[in-house]
């Protein structure tokens, strides 16, 4: 399980850092900005599946620090899916094409949120699958970050 949660993690790395080259472009470039968006999205969701439907249920048993920190993940979870939903319906590519500097700083922010939900669930879950920790650790108040982010 913590190989394929590791290469979940570096597919959702790959694709972050290929929507950040395309905001990184004066004007948007239509066709692979969608095709970036919607990699992201499709990586972003098997992550999420993952650890829904695979993970979280092989980690019931846990000690209380263990399952306390496995816990705020899951009850994160649900509030990251509902900012990033908003973010994909507020900047629909009409949005985008007519605010790319709002867009630009909108999915700055996004990715940013999305790489630390990375090393969050990389410093509480590899450890409990088996696995090293790569990522620096969790900050205490995951839901705080999440939920006053510009998304």
């Amino acid at each position: 399980m913590f190989t394929k949660l590791k290469s979940a993690h570096a597919d959702l790395r790959t694709a972050i850092a290929e929507l950040e080259t395309e905001t990184q472009r004066f004007e948007p470039v239509e066709a692979s900005l969608s095709a970036a968006r919607l990699k992201l999205t499709r990586a972003s969701s098997r992550r999420r599946m993952l650890i829904d439907q695979e993970i979280f249920p092989i980690l019931r048993d846990l000690p209380p620090e263990q399952k306390s920190r496995v816990e705020d993940l899951r009850r994160t979870a649900s509030e990251i899916a509902v900012q990033s939903s908003r973010h994909i319906g507020d900047w629909t590519m009409r949005a985008i094409l007519a605010d790319w500097q709002g867009y630009r700083l909108a999915s700055k922010a996004m990715r940013s949120a999305m790489l630390q939900r990375i090393a969050e669930e990389s410093a509480i879950l590899y450890p409990l699958l088996g696995g090293r920790v790569e990522q620096p650790a969790p900050r205490p108040d995951l839901a705080a970050r999440y939920i006053s982010s510009p998304m």
